[in-house]
């Protein structure tokens, strides 16, 4: 969801252009990070259909997708540090002051309005990214269990499969095989 741009107008807001420029740099970069939130929300569901389907080639593809977004994200993760920096020192304020609710304190009008968007998109997005890992962890969580149970059936509960031999030569068969008999 694209969120509404503002007329920069510094003197409008009452802020000095070198921090207006800044705080419009601040608003491009969480652009970029409700994109990033909203992909991964999107590949978070994908996976998990993936997963369902057993589609091992489209897990392949996804798995390179994220990565590569991923090493994208990294530049976008390095610029919100660079304008963080540059914001707190125009400000006189430290790095650590500086977070979007401190910043609503001293920025109005529209600039101020798109920030506060900004922000309460965030939170709803972070908000559903935490609910999507959740059912996420737990379908790989139930994939893990329900295959980890059909090994056992396969190979018994010690693991072990194959024929095993008595001092006198007695063929044992591993119990808890009878799924599936590999005789001749």
């Amino acid at each position: 969801m694209a969120l509404p741009t503002t007329k920069r107008n510094s003197s409008r807001d009452g802020l000095r252009p070198d921090v207006h420029a800044q705080v419009t740099a601040l608003l491009d970069v969480l652009d970029e990070d409700i994109r990033h939130v909203e992909t991964t929300l999107v590949r978070l569901d994908t996976l998990r259909g993936l997963l369902i389907k057993r589609d091992d080639g489209a897990l392949e593809r996804l798995l390179e997708e994220t990565r590569r977004q991923g090493e994208a994200h990294v530049a976008t993760e390095h610029r919100r540090q660079e304008v963080r920096q540059d914001l707190a020192h125009v400000l006189g304020w430290t790095e650590r002051e500086l977070t979007v609710s401190n910043l609503l304190t001293q920025v109005t009008g529209d600039l101020g309005t798109a920030l506060a968007q900004r922000q309460t998109r965030l939170k709803v997005l972070i908000a559903q990214l935490k609910r999507e890992h959740t059912l996420t962890a737990l379908l790989i969580s139930d994939c893990r269990r329900f295959n980890r149970s059909l090994l056992q059936v396969f190979l018994g509960p010690t693991g072990k499969a194959g024929t095993t031999y008595s001092p006198s030569g007695a063929a044992k068969h591993p119990t808890g095989t009878t799924l599936l008999n590999m005789q001749f």
